[in-house]
């Protein structure tokens, strides 16, 4: 059973952006950025409120170094690596674990050096080009294609139930979930424990969607509308997207991506047009995206993302922030799993659970420019990873940025992801 899928929002490969070129053009380069706004403290009257609004931490300070330099999250990380794989995980774990996922996501960073080490645990990586492989090898490989580790979009759930993909985890071979921040440590929507109480994945980077721009170019835009203005015609960037933008639309228009009814696509088409009207053309990917704001082709962006913020600083331009407007957006997040295609699922379990080690997690939010899942880590981001999202009030972030439910693959009450991916054709040919 092979469905064309949905590709995760925050990770569209549709016209090129794979994890690994997220990460050349990221994760690698941000030494010494400036810390940004996070996406709720960008939301001030003006800049003096962004900044003072920005709880979680972060003034203009030459950020810390990226994991696997001589920073101080680095510097710790070989201690704190080391006590959590002797202590905790799956003891006595060792041995290969065959990992299917995308480049980056197999975390190259100090603390999982020193936990290997510890361990004897070793990772043999196969990289996707896009999540359709992980479905497509899990259900035609079996048992022979040995895979032991995987990471799903919160998205794929229904999808992965359907197919049989994700594996019951042992929560007693997980110690560390006990220190992650209370929402991801949660049964959100059954993303990863089922209703029985089964967990079936663990959630380990995430960010969100938001409103990114030149603030030297342009204010603030409270609503995601006011890049309607004919003033922005022709400067505003969109990102071949269809996931993300399908999410997007329909939380402007308060409709649920899921559950969208047939006669309703047309609604969403008609809004997402009127955005691409507003743009020369739909960008290949979000790097390409970043790059049209640092040359000033652009000045805002339908939609963005925070670590935008941090790319554009990497290529000079130190101005950009992120914004959640009053309509909303959405969130993302990947989480770790084990297919039934294991052969050594205790050494899986004890990479879980040192993916939750707070310096691990630290790490991997640093080089991923993303968001941590574990309460403790937070302290050991550097600044300017650590300002891209309100630790202190991620209640309100993630109630006005909730996490997406993909379209569903078959339905005859709702529209579905081949049909949207039609209609997104259409309204990239209309540009």
């Amino acid at each position: 059973m092979n469905h064309p899928m949905p590709r995760p929002s925050l990770w569209p490969t549709t016209a090129g952006l794979t994890r690994r070129e997220i990460m050349r053009r990221a994760g690698l380069t941000v030494m010494g950025l400036g810390a940004a706004p996070s996406i709720l403290a960008a939301c001030g009257d003006d800049d003096d409120d962004a900044g003072s609004g920005n709880t979680s931490g972060g003034s203009a300070e030459t950020s810390g170094t990226p994991a696997g330099t001589s920073g101080t999250a680095a510097t710790t990380a070989t201690t704190a690596g080391t006590t959590a794989s002797t202590e905790g995980g799956a003891g006595g774990a060792t041995g290969a674990i065959n990992y299917l996922s995308w480049e980056g996501y197999d975390l190259p960073v100090e603390s999982i050096e020193a936990f290997k080490s510890a361990t004897g645990i070793s990772i043999n990586a196969s990289y996707i080009a896009n999540h359709d492989e992980i479905q497509a090898k899990i259900t035609a490989g079996g048992d022979a294609a040995g895979y032991d580790l995987i990471t799903y979009y919160q998205g794929y759930k229904p999808l992965y139930t359907e197919l049989d993909i994700l594996t019951p985890l042992d929560e007693s071979k997980l110690p560390n979930l006990e220190g992650m921040l209370p929402f991801w440590g949660s049964a959100e929507q059954g993303f990863w424990i089922d209703d029985d109480g089964t967990r079936t994945g663990v959630p380990f980077t995430w960010g969100s969607i938001g409103l990114t721009y030149n603030s030297e170019e342009t204010p603030e835009l409270p609503s995601w509308y006011d890049l309607l203005d004919p003033s922005f015609k022709g400067r505003v960037g969109m990102v071949d997207d269809p996931a993300g933008n399908l999410a997007l639309a329909c939380k402007i228009l308060s409709l649920k991506t899921n559950e969208l009814p047939k006669d309703q696509m047309a609604d969403v088409v008609e809004l997402l047009e009127q955005f691409a009207a507003q743009t020369k053309g739909v960008a290949p990917s979000f790097g390409d995206m970043t790059s049209q704001l640092v040359s000033g082709e652009i000045v805002a962006c339908f939609h963005g993302w925070a670590a935008m913020n941090s790319f554009a600083a990497a290529e000079g331009l130190t101005t950009v922030k992120t914004n959640l407007p009053s309509e909303g957006s959405h969130s993302f997040c990947d989480a770790y799993a084990i297919p039934p295609t294991t052969t050594n699922p205790d050494a899986a379990h004890a990479w879980i659970n040192q993916s939750l080690d707070p310096t691990t997690n630290a790490e991997a939010a640093i080089y991923l420019v993303g968001a941590v899942t574990v309460a403790d880590a937070v302290e050991q981001l550097d600044e300017a990873t650590k300002a891209l999202y309100p630790y202190e009030d991620l209640e309100t972030l993630l109630e006005q940025a909730p996490l997406a439910i993909n379209a569903p693959t078959e339905s005859d009450e709702f529209v579905t992801f081949p049909e949207w991916l039609d209609a997104w054709q259409q309204i990239k040919a209309g540009v």
